[in-house]
């Protein structure tokens, strides 16, 4: 029984990400490295309980997300010590559920890519591969795969269809089909 739920089980989007894990409450980072590490094994999770750790390591190291409790102490200072890096590395908020909309606006405005409540941490994998899944492809890419059906039996007879410019992933698939 046990082998066949290895064999069904998928491989996380996790696996060889780093990950940086801030929040001053050391128990929600146990939990977060768990559920993560559970997920990935190999996947490098970092933490840092305070502002000082927190801010070498995002200036030694790259990370490929940080989670970042938005109460931690200075948590504007290190989601734009983040953001402005030569490459920004994408920003995963914890929130309370209460939080103040204006608040949640200016983190939105300043590169925060996604927020969640921090009583959902145990479910936070799904979110976070997710995130990664979506992150990396450009949303009109996600979209026109979405739509790939549609677009290809719509101009199935229209070769040289001028709109299938501003598609050229259908339009290579087109062609390979020979349509």
């Amino acid at each position: 029984m046990k082998k066949l739920l290895f064999l069904a089980m998928k491989e996380s989007i996790l696996k060889g990400k780093r990950i940086l894990g801030i929040d001053n409450d050391s128990d929600a980072l146990i939990v977060l490295k768990q559920e993560i590490l559970k997920a990935a094994p190999n996947c490098h999770f970092e933490k840092a309980t305070d502002y000082e750790k927190a801010a070498q390591l995002l200036g030694s190291s790259t990370y490929d997300l940080v989670i970042l409790d938005i109460l931690s102490v200075r948590s504007f200072d290190l989601l734009r010590s983040a953001m402005d890096r030569f490459v920004p590395i994408p920003v995963v908020m914890l929130t309370p559920r209460s939080l103040n909309p204006e608040v949640l606006t200016r983190f939105v405005e300043m590169g925060a890519r996604a927020f969640l409540p921090k009583e959902d941490l145990r479910e936070i994998i799904p979110f976070l591969e997710d995130k990664f899944r979506f992150e990396n492809i450009p949303a009109w890419k996600h979209l026109l795969d979405k739509l790939e059906g549609v677009f290809t039996e719509k101009f199935k007879n229209y070769k040289d269809y001028p709109g299938l410019a501003y598609y050229p992933a259908l339009k290579k698939k087109m062609e390979d089909k020979g349509l």
